[in-house]
């Protein structure tokens, strides 16, 4: 008997500690962050842009992430300059994809998660829900996420880049690949 109570008392403990652990209370800025675009074209032509500006905020049970668009760069400036005046970005200077803190798998210490959850995406001032596929590792409490979302610049209202006859495919990829800490 007494064993039982110390099993029940441990898998007790266990599960409040994984719990706890889980939920991160409070969640820091993301720090080593690196979102990545890439969109695709004729002959396998391929353009990616990238930042490291990745901003995570909380907002009534939802994880905010907003990317401010106007230092993402392609390595090429002119195309740089293109992307900018296509996404509009003095009039909408932030991409923000909210999902709901209650629909994704925090992993404990030492694990990792791996899912999908559906949120919201907001560009060029318009908002469509899309599908966030993530996987998360935390270890000592840092937790290393990477995402992934998929959408067509038409659901936004995006004209498609084209450039000297050459146009780009719709589709995008966004890849994020941050650290956060949680308390």
């Amino acid at each position: 008997m007494e064993r039982c109570k110390r099993l029940w008392i441990g898998a007790a403990s266990l599960g409040l500690v994984s719990f706890t652990g889980a939920s991160y209370a409070a969640l820091s800025m993301p720090t080593e962050a690196q979102v990545t675009f890439q969109v695709s074209g004729p002959a396998g032509m391929k353009i990616e842009g990238a930042t490291s500006e990745l901003k995570l905020t909380e907002d009534s049970g939802n994880l905010v992430l907003v990317v401010p668009l106007g230092n993402v760069t392609t390595g090429i400036s002119l195309r740089d300059k293109h992307m900018r005046d296509d996404l509009e970005v003095p009039k909408f200077p932030d991409a923000t994809l909210k999902i709901a803190r209650g629909a994704l798998k925090f992993p404990g210490n030492g694990d990792r998660a791996e899912a999908t959850a559906m949120g919201t995406l907001t560009l060029h001032g318009q908002t469509q829900p899309v599908l966030v596929r993530y996987d998360a590792k935390a270890d000592a409490g840092v937790i290393v996420v990477h995402g992934k979302i998929h959408f067509s610049m038409n659901d936004f209202g995006i004209v498609v880049p084209s450039y000297l006859g050459v146009t780009v495919k719709p589709d995008t990829d966004v890849n994020a690949t941050f650290k956060v800490t949680g308390s």
